[in-house]
């Protein structure tokens, strides 16, 4: 069920731009894109590093590009969260407003957020109360952007179970059973045999892919990506545009967040208790799960160590160029 919040004041709006992402973020823009009065979602990126006024209107002109791309956004809110001196991003805030204002967007308001103050810029008025509350508005989570980033624990004595684990060899249906299965699996007391197979498949690119795009539609489609990707390594034969086109989020069917959540987790605690090639592969794959719900961040820092522990994983190529330019899949403008 949708939770309608309705922010009368300024300070609700900031609380309600906040609620919309879902945490408290850190060093970061948040820009809230709205149909008229309404809006379902929120961008969060990391502050700008260079703050000359050419760099910020190129920084302001991408972010901006990138929420309109939703259609039909008329009006933002924006809120600058930091640790610092909220002055120090004046300019970033008029180069926001000043790109609204060119691109024919109203600004409802621009707000900074410090661990001591809160206040909308231009207006010179300061609270170090905490923003309002608002009514029936969700929990959010505890901590940043970054919560959550590192891989669970590893427990000696289940990594070594899933060394010596064993596991019936694949066909084309107990594959993607095997991949369905992971999203339901009880991740406290993970089946070592399970964890050694998802390891075995993943550190087949082909495969890895195929189970992606499972994870990203249906088992039917996954036996289809299993085909593909198999006639493709064997015989070059080209892969389906439609399949290609959900590897590299250029496709308007939205997946399951609950899918794709499943999946990650699952991944995370496999690349927990492997080491070597497995464990990058299983980095990457978390990589791509985490750019699929639109968590950059994550995505950045599991491709990063997945390119330490294997340098010569393609799709660390194509998802860094992915997170270079900003980009996000066409499903996360889907409402």
């Amino acid at each position: 069920m949708t939770t309608i919040l309705k922010a009368v004041e300024k300070g609700e709006l900031l609380t309600a731009v906040t609620t919309l992402l879902g945490y408290t973020p850190t060093e970061s823009l948040v820009i809230a894109p709205f149909r008229g009065t309404r809006s379902h979602g929120a961008l969060r990126v990391d502050l700008p590093t260079a703050t000359d006024a050419d760099a910020l209107a190129a920084y302001t002109a991408e972010w901006l590009g990138t929420v309109v791309r939703l259609g039909g956004v008329t009006m933002i809110a924006a809120a600058i969260y930091t640790d610092g001196d909220q002055a120090r991003h004046a300019l970033l805030a008029e180069t926001l407003r000043t790109m609204c204002d060119l691109l024919g967007l109203d600004v409802a308001a621009i707000f900074y957020a410090t661990p001591a103050t809160w206040g909308e810029y231009f207006t010179g008025e300061e609270h170090t109360e905490p923003a309002p509350a608002l009514a029936n508005a969700p929990a959010l989570a505890a901590g940043d952007q970054h919560a959550g980033i590192e891989l669970p624990v590893t427990d000696p004595a289940l990594a070594a179970a899933v060394a010596s684990a064993t596991f019936p060899t694949d066909d084309e249906a107990s594959l993607t059973a095997m991949l369905e299965g992971v999203l339901t699996a009880d991740l406290d007391a993970p089946e070592p045999s399970t964890l050694a197979h998802l390891a075995a498949v993943m550190v087949i690119p082909a495969l890895r892919d195929a189970a992606l795009i499972q994870w990203a539609s249906d088992e039917q489609t996954g036996r289809e990506a299993v085909a593909a990707q198999t006639a493709y390594s064997t015989a070059g034969t080209a892969i389906p545009e439609h399949l290609g086109r959900i590897m590299v989020g250029d496709t308007m069917h939205r997946p399951e967040p609950a899918r794709l959540g499943a999946a990650l987790a699952a991944c995370r605690i496999a690349a927990a208790h492997v080491t070597g090639h497995e464990h990058a592969a299983l980095l990457a794959a978390a990589a791509w799960l985490s750019w699929a719900l639109g968590r950059s961040t994550h995505a950045g820092h599991y491709l990063d160590h997945a390119a330490q522990a294997d340098p010569a994983l393609t799709i660390v190529d194509v998802l860094s160029r992915l997170l270079a330019t900003g980009t996000l899949p066409a499903w996360i403008f889907i409402q």
